[in-house]
């Protein structure tokens, strides 16, 4: 798991830091070697360049910011045995213990048994 993320970190930073050095030199480069006034360069650089700045620190921000949902859940061990005794007892839930699947999730309605129009 950990192999993963930190593959996935070194992944999403190269590919962000490419993705900046061909903005950067792209627009630099456009910069030189465009045919308009110096003037209409200088305001479209005092335009741009904040504008990346502010690109750069989302980029930041998505990176280092605290999840605050939980959007991964750890996988349970299940003993088979304990399900397959539980099935030969014929031992079933009481009527007021919520049923739970397997993973802690209620388990849907199955579709067979929804009405069709």
């Amino acid at each position: 798991m950990e192999q993963i993320i930190t593959v996935s970190w070194v992944l999403g930073l190269g590919i962000i830091g490419i993705n900046l050095y061909y903005l950067s030199t792209g627009f630099i480069g456009w910069l030189i070697h465009s045919s308009l006034p110096k003037a209409a360069n200088v305001l479209i650089g005092i335009v741009v360049f904040p504008l990346m700045a502010v690109y750069i620190s989302a980029i930041l921000y998505l990176m280092f910011r605290k999840d605050r949902v939980v959007t991964f859940k750890e996988a349970t061990k299940v003993d088979p045995n304990a399900s397959e005794h539980h099935l030969e007892e014929g031992i079933s839930h009481s009527d007021d213990q919520e049923v739970l699947s397997l993973d802690g999730i209620p388990p849907t309605e199955d579709l067979a048994s929804v009405p069709s129009e």
